[in-house]
Formats: structure tokens, C-alpha cells, sequence
């Protein structure tokens, strides 16, 4: 706890110090380069990479030579319900937003005064699925993911953003690391989310954006996305195996050691 105790006498913040050092990291391990990953690739290498990345994010401290505490994290799932989307893919983003929440879990358990997960949806609209501060177990969590419905329109993926803010800043726990997990199959209809993500990246926390299919527009996406987090699928199919690929290869590395 050295590193920890320098940074509050040299009047460091924790969060910034963590934002530093993730951001960090996810550009000297892979930094946009990673974003090709969905072209050609086989599902294995994909899950390497994506898993890579939440580690990277979940276990910060494993990077570093200094001794620090994990940060918790605070996730807010902004998943896309727009029109274009049919009830099976959807179905199936939520299923990987569950297995997201599980690794969360497995790492840095979902609890009180510990990792915390929230949900909203956009379509036209955006709709606030549950807060950070609602439930505070895993189980839970996966029930009210499962309980979560479509709506249907256009792609409001600035409101989103926006919206995702919004809910860190009204339940703000200064130490846990903030991460929005958003993902479209589609282009923005609503104005750019540049800007705002942009904004957000400035605070210190990071944006993981998915995008399926070829109808999403790569360079926003790329621009929106925090370093190396941009991820890119031929289909929602492809998204959850990899997602479930990924939670296996990081189980089986915990289990076996890195």
C-alpha cells in the first residue's frame, strides 16, 4: 500500500491516479490497434483480446510493479433497442450483457460498497432500466437484465451517453472506476456522441463500444470507444460466443495462474 500512501501525501487522487494508470496500459498493450479484431479473425483470438481488456480494466494493478488496490468498478450497460435490432438479437445482447456482469463479478464482486451495475436502453428515446445503487448482488442484477424490454425507433446513441453520465454522477462513488459498455448495430440518428464522449474520456473514465454488423459507422465508433476498446462483429451470434469464449479463457487463467 506504499504507492497508495505517497499519492495521499503528495495529494494525488486515487481516481485519477487508476484512470491514469488503465489508460496507460490499454494503449501500451494494445491501444486502437486492437479494433481490427472482428475482421477475419477467429473466435478464440477475439475472446483473447476482448478478455485482455477486461482484465485490464478489472484488475488494473496486475500492470503496475507499484502495490495498489484493485478498484471496484461502477458499469452502466447502454444497450441498443432500436427497430433495427430483432427480439432474437435482442434477446442475445442481453445475454452478453449478463455474462459482462458475471466476469465483473468473478473479479471484483457486485455488493455493497463494492462493483455496481446499471442499465439503460436507446432507441429514439432513452430509458433508465435500473440505477448503479438498485441492486447489489449478481443475481439480481441477471434478473433485471432478463426483465428488460425493447422499444423500438431510431438510434439516440448522444442521448445515451449522456444519459449514462448522468446516472454515475447522481449515485457518485469517487473510487470506483466508471465504465459505459455500449453497444449498436447502427448509425447515430440523433447527432453525434463525439463530443460528450469526449467529455466523459476527460473525466477520467471509460466508454467499451460494440459494434455489430456493417451497417455501424467504424470511425465515430473508433472515436467514440476508449483506447483499444472499440470491438467490431459480423453478427450478435459472434458476440456472445465471444463473450462467452472470453469468460472462460479469464476463469481458466485465474484458476490456472497468468
Amino acid at each position: 500500500m506504499q504507492i497508495q500512501r505517497w499519492l495521499s501525501t503528495a495529494g494525488i487522487d486515487m481516481k485519477r491516479f487508476y484512470a491514469f494508470l488503465l489508460t496507460a496500459t490499454l494503449l501500451v498493450t494494445g491501444g486502437y490497434a486492437l479494433d481490427y479484431i472482428a475482421q477475419g479473425k477467429g473466435a478464440s483470438r477475439k475472446a483473447s483480446q476482448l478478455s485482455r481488456i477486461l482484465k485490464i480494466l478489472l484488475t488494473p494493478c496486475s500492470y503496475t510493479y507499484t502495490t495498489c488496490r484493485n478498484p471496484y468498478l461502477d458499469v452502466v450497460f447502454a444497450m441498443d433497442a432500436s427497430g433495427s435490432i430483432t427480439q432474437t438479437q435482442f434477446q442475445t445482447q442481453k445475454v452478453a450483457s449478463k455474462i459482462i456482469a458475471t466476469i465483473i463479478n468473478f473479479f471484483r464482486r457486485i455488493r455493497p460498497g463494492g462493483s455496481r451495475v446499471g442499465a439503460l436502453t436507446f432507441a429514439d428515446d432513452v430509458m433508465r432500466k435500473f440505477e448503479l445503487n438498485e441492486h447489489t448482488d449478481l443475481a439480481s442484477v441477471i434478473a433485471y437484465i432478463d426483465a428488460i424490454d425493447q422499444s423500438g425507433g431510431l438510434t439516440n446513441g448522444k442521448l445515451a451517453l449522456e444519459t449514462a453520465q448522468l446516472m454515475f454522477e447522481e449515485f457518485f462513488v469517487k473510487e470506483n472506476v466508471k465504465l459505459i459498455w455500449l453497444l449498436t448495430d447502427g448509425v447515430f440518428t440523433h447527432g453525434s456522441p463525439r463530443l460528450r464522449a469526449t467529455h466523459i474520456k476527460k473525466l477520467g473514465w471509460f466508454i467499451c463500444v460494440i459494434g455489430i454488423g456493417n451497417n455501424v459507422n467504424d470511425e465515430e465508433l473508433k472515436a467514440i470507444a476508449s483506447p483499444g476498446c472499440y470491438f467490431k462483429y459480423r453478427s450478435f451470434p459472434e458476440y456472445l460466443q465471444v463473450v462467452g469464449l472470453a469468460r472462460s479463457q479469464l476463469q481458466t487463467r485465474v484458476y490456472g495462474g497468468f
